[in-house]
């Protein structure tokens, strides 16, 4: 027998609009949106750490200069016979006055940049937000096609065979060790045999070139008539294969494009 499955965030969420009636093995791409916008928020502080060093920076030139002008006013007199040395500190005190105009004009430069820099990344940061929003929206909506998944459960797919089950299709299975039940696809032939499909491979439709995460996690989609391509998870193929002590069984199918198995 069969019943309709409504998927929740843990087991069938949507994140491809070629889903159809497919199921997907795992879902962590808002996991993955969480982390960056954590790590624009820590870009972003320290980018106001530096915009406070500049103004700090800028106040004390500021301040030199007001000092440096203090000390020289315009209408203080001077005696004929100093002019000479007057001449030389005040070269030197307008040098002064320059390199702390032309550092000032520098800092205000890198201030504008900054904050060119801090809208760009505050626009990036709300499209982010959205898009959070939107997947997780999106994983938290049911199945579009509610997928047909079977009734009986069990440890594996030769357990559900056990059980009785004779039609090959999505059933959900729960290792001795696992925490929760996952979706599996089982084959089962005419003699009662129950296999657990760990990879399926068609028509290229899905990229297999993924990193560790992606192998250990699982990914592709799961489908009620087996025409999708996916990579179980090493971690679920991890729990049904340690939780008997009896050896199982490897099964390995191939086929050529003309149809001919080998």
């Amino acid at each position: 027998s069969s019943l309709q499955y409504l998927a929740t965030r843990e087991n069938c969420c949507i994140l491809d609009e070629r889903f159809g009636s497919y199921c997907p093995t795992t879902c962590g791409i808002a996991d993955f949106f969480n982390k960056y916008h954590l790590t624009m928020d820590n870009e972003l502080q320290e980018m106001e750490r530096i915009l406070q060093q500049i103004t700090n920076a800028t106040g004390t030139a500021e301040y030199l200069i007001q000092h440096i002008q203090s000390l020289y006013p315009p209408e203080k007199q001077t005696l004929p016979n100093s002019i000479d040395d007057f001449t030389k500190k005040s070269k030197k005190i307008i040098e002064e006055i320059i390199r702390y105009e032309n550092t000032i004009l520098s800092h205000e430069t890198t201030i504008q940049q900054l904050t060119d820099t801090h809208i760009l990344n505050s626009n990036r940061i709300t499209q982010l937000r959205e898009k959070i929003a939107e997947l997780e929206s999106h994983c938290q909506e049911p199945c579009r096609d509610t997928a047909e998944i079977h009734e009986t459960t069990g440890r594996d797919c030769q357990d559900i065979a056990n059980k009785g089950a004779r039609k090959s299709g999505l059933y959900f299975i729960k290792p001795q060790k696992a925490k929760q039940s996952f979706l599996v696809y089982c084959e089962i032939d005419s003699y009662g045999n129950g296999w657990t499909v760990l990879q399926r491979r068609l028509d290229g439709s899905e990229d297999f070139k993924k990193n560790w995460i992606q192998y250990k996690e699982g990914f592709g989609h799961l489908s009620p008539d087996d025409t999708t391509e996916f990579w179980l998870g090493n971690e679920k193929i991890h729990l049904i294969t340690t939780q008997s002590t009896l050896p199982y069984t490897l099964r390995i199918e191939l086929e050529d494009w003309n149809g001919k198995k080998g």
